[in-house]
């Protein structure tokens, strides 16, 4: 615990990311209503999604287009929301995530399926 997961488009291939802030806000709000958005410093965005009796908090830095969680006890759930998020946002972006702990990019499978993508999170 106490570590940080990123998620970016594969910059290391020549992907990017065209959503915005907003984009990403909208989205969240729309699949999930009870989300909550804070922008900091113009760059920086907080959204704390809402799922049944758990809050999730992303943030989302708009300069470097890095999304990022905190470490939770069970990771599939956020997950999940970066999952569908990216489905709606990017689906044909190749994206990579990491952890603060270990820098080693990994592939996000943006396949119909999240639970591969889940799953990569457990091991």
């Amino acid at each position: 615990m106490g570590t940080h997961y990123y998620i970016s488009a594969d910059q290391q291939r020549g992907a990017r990311w065209s959503f915005t802030a907003e984009d990403l806000a909208a989205t969240a709000t729309r699949i999930w209503p009870d989300t909550t958005v804070d922008t900091y410093d113009g760059d920086t965005t907080e959204l704390q999604i809402h799922l049944d009796d758990e809050t999730l908090t992303f943030i989302w830095d708009d300069e470097y287009k890095v999304l990022r969680f905190p470490d939770h006890q069970d990771l599939e759930v956020p997950a999940r929301v970066v999952h569908r998020l990216l489905r709606e946002l990017a689906p044909d972006v190749p994206a990579v995530w990491w952890s603060e702990a270990d820098a080693t990019l990994e592939p996000v499978d943006l396949s119909p399926d999240p639970e591969p993508f889940a799953q990569s999170f457990g091991g």
